[in-house]
């Protein structure tokens, strides 16, 4: 019988990351800012090519990030200040609601769950043990040293497993992070566009759907 394989991106797609921005937001406010500019600054910097350029690990991002706050909005250390409440908070990420069930069924029926994330290993095992579901196999920005959209990520991970389109199917949220790179490498991809976003590119995914469970119509037995 043919393995058949899911590969996830973590944040945004099985795990909500909200209560992380709506502490920045929280955090803008203690210091008298407008918690949206903040929260905004915080996600820009997080997500631009030119902060991970070259590579440093997810943790060090964070920090990074913080003390990019400090010098956008002149506050001299207080967001840095945060920085072990801040991994704190990203290691007590939890699910979203029908994540954990419909995983369980997935695995169940013998496919295998591998999770592709922008993360590192001083934070990834907690989110890993908030899914309660034995993957196959948890790769990292820091294993790969790359943080998608990267195509080497995609590759190193296509490589390892022999995905196929027959055998494989991309599950994300990210447009830019994940459907963009994914399609360019012909993946099968599911995107989970919980939010309802504008696609920013001409990729287009196979599916999309709003939730984890909604995708079972197209994968699984």
């Amino acid at each position: 019988m043919t393995t058949k394989y899911l590969t996830f991106d973590c944040y945004g797609t099985l795990i909500n990351t909200d209560p992380v921005y709506q502490w920045i937001e929280n955090l803008g406010l203690a210091a008298g800012l407008d918690p949206k500019a903040v929260r905004a600054a915080y996600d820009a910097y997080e997500n631009d090519p030119v902060s991970v350029t070259p590579y440093l690990d997810f943790a060090d991002l964070v920090r990074e990030n913080l003390k990019h706050l400090d010098g956008m909005f002149e506050q001299q250390h207080f967001f840095e200040s945060h920085y072990a409440e801040c991994l704190q908070v990203q290691r007590n990420l939890l699910p979203f609601p029908e994540v954990v069930p419909t995983l369980k069924r997935w695995h169940d029926q013998g496919i295998q769950l591998i999770i592709m994330s922008n993360s590192s290993w001083d934070i990834m095992p907690a989110n890993v043990a908030a899914l309660q579901v034995p993957f196959a196999a948890v790769i990292t920005a820091e294993d790969v040293q790359a943080y998608k959209p990267d195509v080497h990520f995609f590759k190193t991970v296509q490589d390892r497993f022999n995905f196929t389109p027959e055998n494989h199917w991309h599950v994300a949220q990210g447009y830019g992070s994940d459907v963009v790179p994914a399609t360019a490498l012909n993946w099968p991809m599911m995107w989970v566009n919980r939010k309802h976003q504008t696609p920013t590119a001409s990729a287009t995914p196979t599916q999309t759907v709003t939730n984890l469970q909604a995708a079972e119509e197209w994968i699984g037995e």
